[in-house]
């Protein structure tokens, strides 16, 4: 014991111990910003399938607006996500702007008909009538 104490004494021992604190709070912030960023990432994309079509061509590129409707119902206008009445708001003034304005419907094939319905009668009511569905090509 005698020998022991005097090596503590003299500073000449080894550390054998780690601080683990910095390291956990780390970890930590380096979780929170992965949670943060894949939240952000999951929010800003969507994926729409479109059904497969064997006669079709291709659409105009010209003033066109494209609304997608993912299969949960969510309606996306050129990738940002909208509500309805957002939607109502945004083609009102696109309409406006623009009285050619020509829109491109891309629809989940597993979406309810239901959401088509809306924002095909949404579009009528204010009168913009040209429209194309997207679809692939078989």
């Amino acid at each position: 014991m005698g020998k022991h104490s005097s090596q503590k004494e003299s500073g000449d021992e080894l550390l054998s111990n780690i601080n683990v604190i910095p390291l956990v709070d780390i970890s930590l912030v380096l979780l929170i910003i992965f949670m943060v960023t894949a939240s952000y990432i999951m929010i800003s994309s969507f994926e729409v399938n479109l059904p497969k079509a064997s006669h079709g061509k291709t659409g105009q590129q010209g003033n066109t607006v494209t609304i997608n409707v993912s299969r949960e119902g969510l309606i996306y206008l050129e990738s940002k996500a909208v509500s309805r009445d957002e939607l109502r708001t945004q083609m009102k003034m696109e309409s406006t702007a623009n009285p050619n304005l020509a829109v491109v419907l891309a629809v989940d094939k597993n979406t309810n008909f239901k959401n088509v319905v809306d924002v095909l009668d949404l579009l009528y009511e204010l009168n913009i009538n040209k429209l194309s569905i997207a679809a692939l090509n078989e």
